[in-house]
C-alpha cells in the first residue's frame, strides 16, 4: 500500500546530494522509493562536496545565528541533504536532531557503533552515516617486480620508492588519456583544496609525538611548529626528487585516482567507493598489470593515520514533509543500497549486516576462485577488504567536531600548497599556519 503525506496524498522531497561516478549509483535507486511509497524525489542540487558545501552555504544562511541580511531571503525548500560527518558540525545549525523521535535506538543500533557515535553533534544524532571512507595504498607490483622494489613500510620508503619508479622513465599505455604525463610517476595525491589538507593532517598524525600536537584536548587548533615545518619539509622533498608529479598542486580527488587508473602511476592512496571502476579501467589499459594493496606505511612514530571520513545524510530543519523525509533518509541507508554501493562501487559499509555479507561474499568468492582464472582479481578483492576493516579498525585519521574546522582547512591548505611547491619555506608556512589556527580559538 503506498503512503501519503499529512495532506493525504503523495508528496514530491527536493533533495541536494553530491555527485560523481562512485555516488550517482544510489540515486538510480531512487524510483523503487517512489514505487514503494507513491512520492516523487526531485533532485535540485548534484554536485562535488565543495560545490554542494558552497549551495547548502548560501541557501541556509537565513539559519545561521551569525548572519544578518538587509532584505527577506525565500525559505528554503529541501527535505533531505548530503552530507559528511566532516562538515556537519558546521552545518548543523540548519540541520534536525534525529534522535529517537525519527530513528529509533533499534535502528541506531543496526549501524556500527563507530559510525553512528561519529554522526553526532554535541551528542546529537545529526545525520545517518551512508559510507565509511578510509584510504588505503595501492601499488603495481608488475611494476615493482620490473624494477626491483619493496613495497613501502615506511614513508621515507615510500619517497625512495617512487623516486626511483619516476627515474626509470617507463612509458605510460599508449592508449591511456586524461592527466599525466608520458612518463610513469611513483605516487600522487590531492595537491589543492580538501584532499591536500587531508594529506597533511594524516601525516602530521604520523609525525608528533603526543596527541596534541595539532588540536588539543578540548579540540582548539594548536598546530605546534615543529610538527607542521617537518611534514611539510618531508611534502617539498616529495616534489623535489621527483616521487610526485610536479604539477601535483592540479590534481584533486578525481584525478589522482584517473592517474593510477590510467596506468601513469605506481602508487596512490585511493577511497573505497572508487575502487571497483578503478580496477575495470586499469585493466581494459593494461590487462597484465597487477594491483596489489596494503595498509599505510608507518610515520616517524611507529603508527599508521589514514585520512578518514564518512559521507551522510540529514534532515534540515525547514523540512516541509519531515516524516517522509524520514523515510527517505532510511531507504538511502538500508542494508539493500548498502549492499549494492559496496558490491558495485567498492564503497565500506556502515550497516553491519552489511558488511558482514560483504565480508562473507568476498571471502566464499576468494575460496572458490582458488588456482582458477579469476583467482589473482578475487585475492585482491580479498586483501582489499580485510585492509580495509584493520584501516578502518586501527588507523582511522578523523577530524576534530568543529564547526569552524572546514573554514581552517580552507584557510590553511594555501599554505600547504606554497611550502610544498616551494614558494615558501615549511618553517615561515608553519609559522603562518600556527598563527592562522589560533585564530580560531
Amino acid at each position: 500500500m503506498k503512503k501519503t503525506n499529512a495532506s493525504g496524498g503523495p508528496c514530491t522531497l527536493r533533495i541536494a546530494v553530491v555527485g560523481g561516478p562512485q555516488y550517482d549509483r544510489l540515486y538510480e535507486r531512487l524510483a523503487l522509493f517512489e514505487r514503494e511509497t507513491g512520492h516523487h524525489v526531485e533532485i535540485v542540487f548534484r554536485g562535488s562536496h565543495p560545490e554542494l558545501n558552497d549551495y547548502l552555504t548560501s541557501t541556509f544562511q537565513q539559519y545561521d545565528p551569525a548572519f544578518s541580511a538587509e532584505s527577506p531571503i525565500p525559505e528554503p525548500d529541501l527535505d533531505l541533504v548530503s552530507t559528511h560527518i566532516k562538515y556537519a558540525p558546521s552545518q548543523a545549525y540548519f540541520l534536525q536532531d534525529l534522535g529517537d523521535d525519527l530513528v529509533s535506538a533499534q535502528e541506531q543500533s543496526e549501524f556500527l557503533e563507530s559510525a553512528m557515535e561519529a554522526s553526532k553533534v554535541q551528542g546529537k544524532l545529526m545525520q545517518l552515516p551512508r559510507m565509511v571512507d578510509s584510504r588505503v595504498l595501492f601499488y603495481r607490483a608488475d611494476i615493482f617486480e620490473r624494477l626491483g622494489l619493496a613495497a613501502p613500510r615506511t614513508w621515507q620508503d615510500l619517497l625512495t620508492v617512487a623516486s626511483k619508479v619516476r627515474k626509470a622513465a617507463l612509458p605510460t599505455p599508449t592508449n591511456a588519456s586524461g592527466p599525466g604525463t608520458d612518463v610513469i610517476q611513483g605516487y600522487v595525491f590531492p595537491g589543492k583544496q580538501s584532499g591536500l589538507f587531508g594529506t597533511f593532517y594524516e601525516l602530521a598524525m604520523m609525525e608528533m609525538e603526543h596527541s596534541e600536537a595539532l588540536f588539543d584536548q578540548q579540540s582548539r587548533p594548536v598546530f605546534q611548529e615543529s610538527v607542521v615545518a617537518n611534514v611539510l619539509r618531508y611534502m617539498r622533498e616529495l616534489v623535489t626528487s621527483n616521487a610526485v608529479p610536479q604539477d601535483i598542486e592540479e590534481y584533486y580527488f578525481d584525478e589522482v585516482s584517473a592517474l593510477f587508473s590510467e596506468g601513469k602511476v605506481a602508487m596512490v592512496a585511493d577511497w573505497p567507493s572508487f575502487y571497483e571502476g578503478m580496477k575495470a579501467k586499469l585493466k581494459s589499459q593494461e590487462p597484465d598489470a597487477r594491483i596489489k594493496v596494503m595498509r599505510y606505511p608507518v610515520g616517524a612514530n611507529g603508527k599508521r593515520s589514514a585520512y578518514s571520513g564518512m559521507h551522510s545524510f540529514a534532515i534540515p530543519k525547514s523540512c516541509r514533509h519531515r516524516e517522509e523525509a524520514a523515510e527517505l533518509l532510511k531507504f538511502l541507508v538500508r542494508d539493500d543500497q548498502q549492499w549494492i554501493e559496496a558490491s558495485e562501487s567498492g564503497s565500506f559499509p556502515t550497516k553491519k549486516a552489511a558488511l558482514q555479507r560483504l565480508l562473507q561474499e568476498t571471502e566464499a568468492k576468494n575460496v572458490a576462485a582458488s588456482g582458477g582464472s579469476g583467482s589473482a582479481e578475487q585475492q585482491l578483492d580479498s586483501e582489499r577488504l580485510n585492509c580495509l576493516v584493520e584501516t578502518v579498525q586501527n588507523d582511522m585519521a578523523m577530524f576534530p567536531h568543529l564547526r569552524s574546522y572546514p573554514e581552517l582547512e580552507d584557510a590553511l591548505y594555501p599554505m600547504i600548497q606554497d611550502a610544498m611547491m616551494g614558494r615558501i619555506s615549511p618553517e615561515e608556512a608553519a609559522r603562518r599556519m600556527q598563527a592562522r589556527a589560533m585564530q580560531s580559538v
